[in-house]
């Protein structure tokens, strides 16, 4: 069991969130940056959407009611009894310890994961915090969180290199989007803003979505509101300001505004862990270039779960004047 000293800012309990429930209007939830949150758990060597907790720019003080071994995912300061230990690095804690995650430097949500997941009561088949339906709440501090049960034996020590780690350190970012579904709400001057603009991230923006300021983006003369129709996280909806708003993980399932692109999955986390004040950049892609952007993204994630199992190495290597990382498998004796 771990109890939560002191809470300051929102915590919630995510996972891989809710799946085939958006037709009675129930929200996807789950992880915002869903790719730092799988090599989180992955490091303590948990299932990739195991139950987790997600912080906002500043992170808790938990004390240890019982030996784990925890890892925190996020460019920040961590103590252990007021030791500094490294983040993307899974570490053993033994009962009475004190664990301080300090506040972010250069993004907007971290994560911290034990091995065994946080035990928890599934709610529609998930233990995503969704406050808006009662489905979960925000925790405080004074809360006590059950573990569940895991082998700790060969889960601490485990790390990840910076040249791994997610790198959300842009000011001012591009995201890949799909066009559509709505262009004929849309003049072609406006879709080129669109393209050509970049647009600063506001602070009305949370969990359910994310509203930019830049210029405006002009509609045709069928307006900006449509019959509602269904939402994903991601689509770029833009009411009659112009000015554009990115549907995230708490989105309600449907919407009136028209659509003009939705952001490719690979780079939702992008979006996500922009803060008020960054700014955002759109480039047009293909249905099947986000496909592959995908495809890619999970493949990568996939070689680092086998590279902290020890079943891959990885090699910083240049190609073609560009510099990458190279997977191989480790060869058994």
């Amino acid at each position: 069991m771990i109890e939560l000293l002191k809470v300051p800012s929102l915590l919630t309990v995510q996972d891989s969130g809710r799946r085939g429930y958006r037709k009675l209007g129930v929200p996807v939830s789950g992880f915002m940056d869903d790719y730092s949150a799988r090599i989180a758990n992955h490091l303590v060597g948990n299932p990739g959407d195991a139950p987790l907790l997600e912080f906002l720019l500043a992170g808790p003080t938990i004390r240890f009611n019982a030996s784990c071994v925890f890892a925190v995912a996020g460019d920040v300061e961590v103590k252990l009894n007021g030791v500094p230990v490294e983040p993307w690095t899974s570490h053993w804690a033994k009962r009475g310890d004190i664990l301080e995650v300090e506040t972010l430097r250069g993004r907007l949500y971290g994560y911290i994961a034990f091995a065994g997941g946080i035990k928890c009561e599934s709610l529609l088949s998930s233990c995503s915090t969704y406050p808006k339906a009662g489905l979960g709440r925000p925790l405080k501090a004074g809360d006590k969180l059950n573990l569940g049960y895991a082998v700790l034996t060969g889960k601490d020590g485990r790390y990840l290199p910076p040249e791994l780690r997610p790198d959300y350190s842009s000011k001012e970012k591009t995201v890949r989007v799909v066009l559509g579904p709505n262009l004929d709400h849309f003049t072609e001057e406006g879709i080129e803003t669109f393209l050509s603009e970049s647009y600063t991230v506001t602070p009305e923006s949370d969990r359910m979505g994310y509203r930019l300021d830049g210029k405006a983006i002009e509609h045709s003369e069928r307006g900006a509101d449509i019959v509602t129709e269904p939402l994903l996280p991601g689509t770029v909806q833009v009411p009659a300001s112009g000015k554009p708003i990115v549907m995230m993980r708490d989105a309600q399932t449907t919407g009136g505004y028209a659509k003009i692109a939705v952001v490719a999955t690979a780079d939702l986390s992008i979006v996500a862990q922009s803060r008020p004040g960054e700014r955002l950049g759109f480039r047009a892609v293909s249905v099947d270039e986000a496909r592959e952007l995908l495809i890619r993204r999970e493949k990568t994630l996939m070689a680092i779960k086998d590279f902290l199992d020890g079943k891959m190495h990885a090699y910083r290597i240049k190609a073609g004047g560009e510099e990458l990382i190279a997977f191989t498998k480790v060869e058994k004796e």
